[in-house]
């Protein structure tokens, strides 16, 4: 009977951590953040991303870049991320733009983008047969960036890709919200250095 209760408990403790996952901390910036200067962003940061290719599919290839631009003097920033799929001599390009405000507290950077543009065509033998597709959308989408000014990079505490989310990323070594600890700082570099689902973006110009 207690290994039973024992059981019962462990499977309500991992259904309540698995429902507040990803905490609510990761929408909103720190009221005391440990670094003391707030990070002053400006210029195009990049991810590193490689081309994806299948070993089971010789027709199969997909190439995505992302980027984000910030302009310090307007406080906004623009979200490029652009996808393009080769499949049996068909390209089907995916474009995403978004756009919005955002504030920083130390190293903390809190993105929300107010509009989305997303726009699909297809391709074949250089000429578009399908598209464009074009559709707006007024949101408050907002998350939880840091700042490593000795790399001059920017992550996300979950990774996100198109404003698709998954459940991972940094957060997952973070023991009490913002804290920038070891903990923090080896989950960020772990993250940091992914190639497939890569989560970090770089400052190129």
């Amino acid at each position: 009977m207690k290994d039973r209760l024992r059981l019962l408990g462990i499977i309500v403790l991992l259904s309540h951590v698995i429902g507040c996952f990803p905490p609510s901390w990761i929408r909103e910036l720190p009221e005391r953040p440990e670094s003391s200067n707030d990070i002053v962003l400006k210029g195009i940061y990049n991810k590193n991303l490689p081309p994806f290719s299948p070993l089971t599919s010789v027709t199969y290839k997909e190439n995505q870049t992302e980027r984000l631009e910030f302009s310090h003097s307007e406080k906004t920033f623009q979200k490029y991320y652009f996808r393009e799929i080769e499949e049996k001599g068909e390209i089907r390009r995916i474009k995403i733009e978004g756009t919005g405000q955002y504030e920083s507290r130390g190293n903390w950077l809190l993105l929300e983008t107010r509009k989305i543009k997303k726009e699909e065509s297809v391709w074949k033998d250089g000429k578009q047969i399908s598209g464009p597709e074009i559709n707006f959308l007024e949101t408050s989408h907002k998350l939880l960036y840091h700042y490593d000014p000795s790399n001059d990079s920017l992550i996300p505490m979950i990774y996100e890709s198109g404003y698709r989310e998954k459940p991972f990323g940094v957060v997952e070594g973070t023991n009490s919200p913002y804290a920038e600890d070891e903990f923090f700082r080896i989950a960020r570099r772990n993250y940091s250095k992914k190639e497939y689902q890569g989560h970090a973006y770089f400052k190129v110009k």
